[in-house]
């Protein structure tokens, strides 16, 4: 009896015909072949979306910082770095305004030359110079930057990133005060006078953008956000004001979504500008 149905004793049973079952096999088959590569193409995309590769800069070693005496300058040893996202190294600074003159000082007694010195530096050192501890956010040091007032250092006549594009050399901050003569960046036998930075045009520094020692620097009116927006002013109202800079240094590169990415930061030490 050719029924797709029947009773035998007593159950129900479905009956398939012999050509169902090839024709169901071939049509499993066909969509395991169609479906198999774009499971693996969504699993592939999944993990390569949902996982970002870690690109590592290294910071400069604290070993390759030599401070100069009397708070004078600094010389720098640019460590070589071999990652390919590595573009330049970046020096920011803060300008701090004091009633104290000191030849020398230690962190223990930046809050008796600024508050802010002190409160700036304990903000960084979290992210100083770290090299295994895993727990600090290193891509929240460009943020943190900003939101300390701390900006990009800058030379006349030439591009900064140039002269710290070049790893494996050595280069002087020089804030030694000879009359006439502007604190520069000395790299081999060149002399790169160094300029204060306006924020990309969101401020105008006065009285210019050289780091000298001024009254329109010390003075508490224009440390504004649109004027010396780089200067973190003086407690109170000291008889006679001395200008000093704190700075750090960091590794710059780009990573795969062209987004800018830093090295833990190294302080390179508080200097005096002079006058």
């Amino acid at each position: 009896m050719n029924r797709s149905a029947f009773f035998q004793g007593g159950d129900l049973r479905l009956r398939v015909p012999l050509w169902y079952g090839g024709w169901a096999s071939s049509r499993r088959r066909r969509f395991s072949s169609a479906v198999r590569p774009l499971m693996c193409a969504a699993f592939l995309v999944f993990f390569a979306c949902g996982i970002e590769d870690y690109i590592y800069l290294p910071p400069v070693p604290e070993s390759y910082v030599t401070q100069s005496p009397a708070m004078s300058g600094v010389v720098i040893r640019l460590p070589q770095i071999d990652a390919i996202q590595f573009r330049n190294f970046i020096i920011f600074y803060r300008i701090y305004i004091s009633g104290e003159s000191r030849a020398s000082i230690i962190p223990a007694e930046y809050s008796t030359l600024n508050t802010a010195l002190a409160a700036d530096y304990n903000a960084f050192l979290p992210y100083a110079n770290v090299t295994t501890n895993t727990s600090v956010n290193i891509s929240a040091v460009g943020a943190l930057f900003k939101n300390r007032n701390y900006w990009k250092l800058e030379v006349e006549n030439s591009s900064i990133d140039d002269i710290l594009g070049s790893d494996g050399q050595t280069v002087t901050v020089n804030f030694q005060s000879i009359f006439g003569r502007a604190p520069t960046l000395d790299e081999g036998d060149s002399e790169y006078v160094l300029r204060r930075s306006n924020g990309e045009g969101t401020f105008n520094p006065v009285p210019d953008r050289r780091f000298l020692n001024t009254v329109n620097l010390n003075s508490t009116g224009n440390a504004t956000a649109l004027v010396n927006a780089d200067v973190a002013p003086a407690s109170g109202s000291p008889p006679v004001s001395y200008a000093y800079v704190a700075m750090y240094i960091v590794a710059m590169g780009i990573d795969n979504n062209f987004s800018p990415i830093y090295s833990s930061p190294t302080f390179l030490g508080v200097f005096r500008l002079p006058d």
